[in-house]
């Protein structure tokens, strides 16, 4: 056995990891006002006239919270069949590929009958019109997470603007595939009350979708908002295990703690209100996740963490393994990673219930290279 190679029992610990879910003291007075703030406007999802030059392929815009414009590309059935559901896909932490080359790994996806909205958070590539760059500080190191987080008022802090962000995304989506509110044509099969709203996310993503669906779950009678939810390596849960291994976003935070010692008890809960941990409690839709036995920027029982966190029943949680997260592995790593992208597709499917889908997937949850089908499938 390799030296870095967990032995079963810690990977059994790793995936059973629980973290703490109480929730900061004013985390239901901050989370009211963040609501009200949200659903103060009502975003339409447009056709971006004007390109961002950080990233001209987005072909779509809505306006979320604080007037920020926030760029899209969204993918639609090159065969031009009706939709029966929506898709909105959050990236990660690092500065994603342009949105034209992220659409093509949409597209089987798409073919499904699915409408995918794949967005970019406030200062990122393609959403930079009204904001700038918000990913890069003054000595130009990469350290969005940060911004904000030691001003004065909890809402200063990007974090909670980015789950405006996506909860506007789901929204905007939501409303284009009801015809309201939008420029933007979509066929969609009208047999369809209410079309399903989906969310992925990856890593940062993966954390914002979960406290992104708690904040939109329930708060309309008789419909969930976000309907299926699907995430790989999710970050932002555990911030005290997080805060013991600093690396990646946890480094950056540390850095801000170990600069302001005389608030560090009011930083951490700030922290604790955008933990997707105490969050995922209240998110009990069906939930596939990709999570890795190792992970050299997010400890892996982190991760784990976010995903037990999710209340929905035993039954509707899907739990993909994969060697490695956050780390260009080996082939066969990188064929895993291909094979939950097409166990998405299955998942995401708006003809399929989530449990039909899943049923013939669970044999290559632990290992395996070929689809159900028996397909083999190549690194992507």
């Amino acid at each position: 056995m390799d030296r870095g190679t967990p032995s079963p029992a810690e990977i059994v610990r790793t995936f059973a990891h629980i973290g703490d879910p109480v929730p900061a003291t004013d985390h239901s007075v901050f989370w009211k006002h963040w609501y009200a703030g949200l659903v103060s406007g009502a975003p339409a999802l447009v056709q971006r006239v004007k390109p961002d030059p950080s990233d001209p392929s987005a072909t779509h815009e809505f306006e979320s919270v604080g007037g920020v414009t926030i760029g899209a590309r969204l993918v639609l059935p090159a065969s031009g069949q009706p939709v029966g559901a929506s898709l909105v896909s959050v990236h990660g932490d690092h500065i994603p590929d342009p949105l034209e080359i992220n659409a093509r790994r949409w597209q089987r996806i798409a073919e499904r009958g699915v409408a995918v909205l794949l967005i970019r958070l406030r200062g990122y590539p393609g959403s930079r019109t009204s904001c700038g760059d918000l990913t890069t500080n003054l000595s130009g190191s990469h350290d969005w997470i940060t911004r904000g987080f030691d001003g004065e008022k909890h809402d200063e802090w990007i974090l909670p603007q980015a789950v405006a962000d996506v909860c506007n995304a789901c929204r905007a989506m939501r409303n284009a595939l009801l015809h309201r509110d939008t420029d933007t044509d979509i066929a969609v099969d009208e047999s369809l009350e209410h079309p399903g709203v989906f969310l992925h996310g990856s890593s940062l993503g993966g954390g914002l979708a979960v406290i992104s669906a708690a904040q939109l779950i329930g708060k309309l009678a008789g419909e969930s908002i976000v309907d299926r939810l699907a995430i790989a390596t999710p970050s932002l849960g555990d911030w005290p295990r997080r805060l013991m291994h600093p690396t990646g976003a946890a480094a950056q935070i540390r850095r801000v703690l170990d600069a302001h010692p005389d608030r560090h008890d009011e930083l951490l809960g700030r922290l604790k209100l955008c933990d997707a941990i105490v969050h995922g409690r209240r998110v009990r839709v069906p939930t596939l996740a990709m999570l890795a036995k190792r992970d050299e920027i997010v400890p892996p029982e982190c991760a784990a963490a976010v995903f037990n966190a999710v209340d929905a029943d035993p039954g509707r949680k899907w739990r993909f393994q994969i060697d490695d997260g956050h780390f260009d592995g080996d082939t066969a790593n990188n064929r895993r990673i291909a094979l939950f992208a097409r166990s998405m597709c299955d998942f995401f499917d708006p003809d399929l219930r989530p449990i039909d889908a899943m049923g013939p997937w669970e044999p290559m949850m632990h290992a395996g290279f070929s689809t159900p089908e028996g397909e083999q499938v190549e690194a992507l």
